[in-house]
């Protein structure tokens, strides 16, 4: 075991140099990316919607029903007034329908992923007597 241990140390350095670069500003200018040049947007797939009556919401927004608004699970709403999230669109699949709304409130009650939406906006993707849907959001862009 020791003899494996020993010429593997040996190896890996040899290695580590022998794997061809091209030098390439592309190369380099991946790795020295300032921080915030970069956002990543994940997908919230089988998302549970459920629906509220809109009002002031947590963002401090008055909204009416037929706006195509959600309130956002209280993990990503994150802390402080207004939310970090407050405002933001989102981009929203459902049987392939999509719909673009705007994060105005906070939900409690909702699971990570989840979203409370306006009576207008669930009604586009289904009746009120579904009750809860199951869809896909993320972040636009």
């Amino acid at each position: 075991m020791r003899f494996g241990t020993a010429l593997l140390s040996l190896v890996l350095p040899v290695a580590a140099f022998a794997y061809p670069t091209n030098g390439s500003a592309d190369s380099y200018q991946l790795a020295n990316r300032s921080a915030g040049e970069v956002e990543l947007h994940k997908r919230f797939s089988n998302s549970r919607w459920t629906f509220y009556n809109v009002g002031l919401g947590a963002c401090g927004k008055v909204n009416v029903p037929s706006d195509f608004v959600v309130a956002l699970n209280s993990a990503q709403y994150g802390q402080g007034f207004p939310g970090p999230n407050c405002f933001k669109k989102i981009t929203m699949t459902y049987q392939g329908k999509t719909a673009t709304a705007t994060i105005v409130d906070k939900c409690p009650g909702c699971p990570v992923g989840g979203l409370d939406l306006s009576v207008g906006l669930f009604t586009f993707f289904a009746p009120e007597s579904q009750g809860v849907i199951f869809g896909e959001w993320n972040f636009a862009v």
